[in-house]
């Protein structure tokens, strides 16, 4: 007979309504076997030979923290490379201060390009955003750093890469002609200023990737990543967008090599991603070949389980993402990531195979195309608990939220938008009425829509109480709380990083919440988030995570 492991804490945050806090939680054979007092547990004692483990006794202890959308490739890349963003980082290769302004972006970003050697290849920095640090062009980059040593950089939103001239030369574009002859690329690329956006980055990708994705960096980086992940008490997290550098396949088998390994202390479900099937030219049919293939590669910690990523309007921190009228103020627009009429004969196919379809949608007029086709898919295929999730959401009205809890959808959430994003957007692009609606959970949560709440990782730290904190202050980067009215409770917050977070990845009878039958997955804390409030969360310290009744300190 297995033996049985004894946790006692101060308190236990189980998630479970009926059995809301507890003082001991039995765990047999890696799942939970019983949950509330040492003396509620006495009869799982008598039956088997019990150790008490007292390590976390006077400790706050919640279900392990769930990431229901990252994307575990692109911080591995970029920390690679030193962040110079608006908002501060603390890595585990370094703390990178944060940029508000040009001329704090261009003193760090000199004494950075100063510390690299040339021998090492091009100079790579992210985090660069022109509302905070102004235009920089490809001229700029040449007269201010080098015009000999190769330079990119990458926008904040990763969305877009800025070359200078050698760096275009390093990525062998030396003209019009060098470029695919896809028009959707092309509209995305202007070669004057040496800037390449959304499909754009078709163009420059291969050369990055043949650099940052080497086995000789890649598997440092994954690394990184899982460090970040174990700092942040995450025992759960999903790639929202596998085959994002690469091809789902190569992606799937690198990742199942970092971390389907026994000290891994967390599990990653993967999600493939349209872009990888449209780049290489595959149908919907063979998308759906390719993952259901996928399917059969999954590990025990390294899984697929029917789910798929679609992409509606483009990325919220370069204001590319489908405004409607009346649009941005500067009357510029947006983009489709994805022509809407393939992302629908996508959805159609893996919605009829039985898939969760999560679509990445970020301005109102993505959230109108998404919505229609949730409903045609519904009317043409009706279809219990689909699940159908918007991904991100980030600027929606309140009658598409109505329409989106009539239609049985859900929300996976990025708050750290409010935080980032909503000074700057109040004043450039959209104004200060609907900057300070970015992000409207709140009214989702009170309309009974399942909510989880995600980093985006690089697009947020990978620390879900810090998430939690910006959901349920929406503070900014001044320290100004905005749209208020659409803050989250504590509990509402903590539910979005657990049990609600679990429900989304279709995963809540496994994790999510604490309870006899599931995977013994906690995270231990130093503080009470109840007691110290919502103010409280970001200060809140992760001590350890147990994954699968396994205890490992951060």
């Amino acid at each position: 007979m297995s033996a049985l492991t004894v946790f006692t804490a101060k308190r236990f945050y189980t998630m479970e309504p009926t059995l809301p806090t507890a003082t001991a939680v039995a765990v047999l054979d890696g799942r939970v076997a019983g949950v509330g007092t040492l003396a509620d547990l006495a009869p799982w004692m008598a039956a088997h030979e019990y150790t008490i483990d007292d390590t976390f006794a006077d400790q706050i202890v919640l279900p392990g923290f769930i990431d229901p959308h990252l994307h575990p490739f692109l911080p591995a890349v970029l920390s690679q490379m030193p962040f110079i963003a608006p908002d501060p980082w603390s890595l585990p290769v370094g703390d990178y201060p944060g940029a508000t302004t040009s001329e704090e972006y261009w003193a760090l970003l000199e004494q950075r390009f100063a510390a690299h050697d040339p021998s090492d290849g091009p100079f790579f920095s992210w985090g660069y955003h022109p509302l905070f640090h102004g235009p920089i062009t490809r001229s700029d980059l040449d007269s201010r750093l080098s015009a000999e040593v190769p330079v990119v950089l990458w926008h904040r939103s990763f969305h877009e890469l800025f070359f200078n001239t050698p760096a275009l030369a390093w990525a062998n574009i030396d003209g019009p002609d060098s470029l695919p002859e896809l028009p959707e690329v092309r509209a995305c690329v202007d070669l004057a200023s040496g800037h390449f956006w959304e499909t754009g980055l078709m163009a420059v990708m291969p050369a990055v990737q043949g650099r940052f994705m080497a086995p000789e960096r890649i598997g440092g980086g994954l690394m990184t990543v899982a460090e970040m992940a174990h700092r942040g008490g995450l025992t759960t997290i999903a790639d929202m967008g596998t085959g994002l550098f690469t091809t789902p396949e190569a992606e799937a088998g690198i990742l199942s090599m970092a971390f389907e390994r026994d000290e891994t202390p967390f599990r990653l479900l993967m999600t493939p991603i349209e872009t990888a099937f449209v780049s290489d030219g595959s149908t919907p049919a063979q998308a759906l070949e390719r993952c259901l293939a996928l399917e059969q590669t999954s590990g025990s910690k390294v899984f697929f389980d029917k789910h798929v990523k679609l992409m509606a309007d483009g990325a919220f921190y370069s204001q590319a993402f489908k405004l409607c009228a009346p649009g941005y103020i500067d009357g510029h627009q947006g983009e489709w990531i994805v022509p809407p009429e393939m992302t629908t004969q996508m959805a159609e196919a893996f919605w009829g195979a039985g898939y969760q379809i999560h679509i990445h949608v970020n301005g109102d007029e993505g959230a109108q195309f998404c919505l229609d086709l949730l409903e045609s898919l519904f009317n043409g295929h009706p279809r219990i608990d689909h699940r159908f999730t918007m991904e991100h959401w980030g600027y929606c009205t309140e009658d598409q939220n109505r329409r989106l809890a009539v239609l049985g959808g859900q929300v996976s959430g990025q708050p750290y938008y409010v935080h980032m994003l909503g000074d700057k957007y109040s004043e450039v692009g959209m104004g200060p009425d609907r900057a300070h609606q970015i992000s409207r959970f709140g009214s989702l949560v009170g309309r009974g829509t399942p909510l989880a709440l995600h980093s985006d990782c690089p697009m947020a730290p990978l620390e879900p109480l810090r998430l939690a904190w910006v959901a349920a202050n929406r503070e900014t980067l001044s320290g100004e709380s905005i749209g208020t009215n659409e803050c989250l409770t504590v509990e509402q917050a903590l539910r979005a990083i657990t049990i609600d977070a679990a429900w989304i990845l279709r995963l809540e009878n496994q994790v999510g919440s604490i309870r006899s039958g599931k995977k013994a997955d906690f995270t231990v804390l130093d503080a009470d988030p109840f007691e110290g409030g919502a103010d409280g969360l970001k200060d809140i310290g992760v001590v350890a995570t147990v994954f699968e009744g396994r205890a490992q300190p951060v």
